[in-house]
């Protein structure tokens, strides 16, 4: 049996890799997550102000949640897309999102996958 710095032992023939803790690779960590973070930029803090800004769509119609209510009433462009049905309203891709369900057929008629509410064949009907 050897004693000392150079004993073997049953793990000798594979490949050791240690991760010690300490003060100095915590700083070291930090150090380089603030360094990538200034190549890169803040994302998380740039993503989080895009969701209170509004934005221009690719038909030139600005989007987003500071877009008046009515935005639909001046809106020149094709029929939204219809993501969902909330209350009175068609949730759709623009705008501030929402459509009231009775203007929407009547300029637009019934989109695609919808039509089958009561409230909708009324409106239809009329």
């Amino acid at each position: 049996m050897q004693t000392g710095a150079f004993t073997s032992s049953p793990y000798d023939s594979k490949l050791h890799i240690v991760y010690k803790s300490s003060m100095c690779g915590g700083i070291m960590f930090a150090w380089l997550m603030n360094f990538i973070s200034k190549i890169f930029g803040n994302t998380a803090t740039t993503n989080m102000k895009q969701r209170d800004e509004n934005w221009i769509g690719p038909d030139d119609t600005e989007s987003g949640p500071g877009v008046a209510e009515n935005w639909y009433l001046s809106y020149d462009g094709p029929a939204p897309i219809v993501e969902d049905i909330y209350d009175e309203n068609y949730g759709v891709d623009r705008g501030n999102g929402a459509v009231p369900i009775e203007f929407y057929i009547k300029k637009w008629g019934i989109p695609d996958g919808f039509g089958k509410t009561d409230f909708e064949k009324n409106i239809a009907d009329k």
